[in-house]
């Protein structure tokens, strides 16, 4: 197992961090009245009437300092993880940080402790320091890798969620791949004129003409009706050969000899068999897009490789 050296900043991962710090809030908390209750009912047994609220403040100086901890053990973690494969170098490190934790936690929770008597006119008095500071020792030597043992499964339970997050969400797509995803289009399309049905090549098609409830084909120099509408027919033609330039016009852009400009900021487009077709500018994106190459083809990009 692997810790990061830096936590994530994406707002999954932070909503992450602080459901697991409330968590752990509420573990502290629960355990904090726990042993306070505990304390003041096993006093009472034995005929010590001692007021509810010392036991609290006891346990509750003691938990969040515990509380304020955390989070310079999860820093001190990330600059020392505990590694499957190299636990042995971080491990002497953490037993002999368990020593500042232990006196850091001990003196914060006196300071409370003295801080709330101080509130109500009494006196804390913590006793020997040396023997007591050795018996909170004991416990903070356990908390401190029960704290540890916490921030490495939920560091190993982030990896595991973030691989598998990886896993099902597949790569995106290269321009190739999209372009052998498309839809294959036959390239030949059958008309019918005089009552006769002729096949014609799309390469051969050089525009398509709206006309009413029928469309006009032009191709070969010739013109055929076939009933439908201009978007119907354009389903069936390779959209990486066919444009449409105006409302009632698409044209094969293998057969386009010149783009000219004309009024208002619309253009002509000048066919190869000397027919001329309005172009209007609203289209002009989508046909200058099919004259660019694809971005692995351009010299740039090749050259980047």
């Amino acid at each position: 197992m692997t810790n990061d050296r830096t936590q994530p900043s994406d707002p999954d991962s932070r909503r992450l961090i602080v459901r697991r710090y409330a968590i752990v809030a509420a573990i502290l908390i629960a355990i904090a009245l726990s042993n306070a209750f505990s304390e003041h009912t096993d006093l009472a047994s034995f005929g010590d009437a001692l007021p509810l609220w010392k036991p609290l403040v006891w346990e509750f100086s003691s938990v969040i300092l515990v509380g304020a901890l955390i989070p310079v053990l999860a820093w001190f973690n990330r600059r020392f993880p505990i590694a499957v494969r190299r636990w042995y170098r971080a491990a002497p490190i953490h037993l002999l940080a368990t020593l500042p934790f232990s006196i850091v936690h001990v003196a914060g929770m006196v300071g409370l402790r003295s801080l709330a008597y101080a509130i109500v006119g009494e006196t804390y008095h913590f006793g020997p320091v040396l023997p007591n500071w050795l018996y909170e020792y004991r416990k903070d030597f356990v908390t401190y890798w029960v704290i540890l043992a916490f921030l490495c499964l939920s560091e190993a339970w982030r990896y595991w969620r973030a691989m598998q997050m990886a896993r099902s969400t597949p790569a995106p797509a290269t321009p190739a791949q999209v372009r052998e995803s498309m839809p294959v289009r036959p390239d030949k399309l059958v008309v019918r004129k005089l009552n006769r049905e002729f096949i014609l090549d799309t390469a051969d098609i050089v525009r398509v003409e709206s006309d009413g409830n029928y469309v006009t084909v032009h191709a070969n120099g010739a013109t055929y009706q076939l009933r439908g509408t201009l978007a119907g027919l354009s389903k069936r033609l390779d959209d990486r050969r066919f444009v449409q330039v105006h409302r009632s016009q698409v044209v094969n852009i293998d057969h386009i000899r010149e783009i000219q400009p004309w009024d208002h900021g619309d253009y002509r487009v000048l066919l190869k068999d000397g027919n001329v077709v309005n172009f209007s500018r609203r289209y002009r994106a989508r046909l200058q897009q099919l004259f660019e190459p694809p971005a692995e083809a351009r010299p740039e990009s090749a050259a980047r490789h």
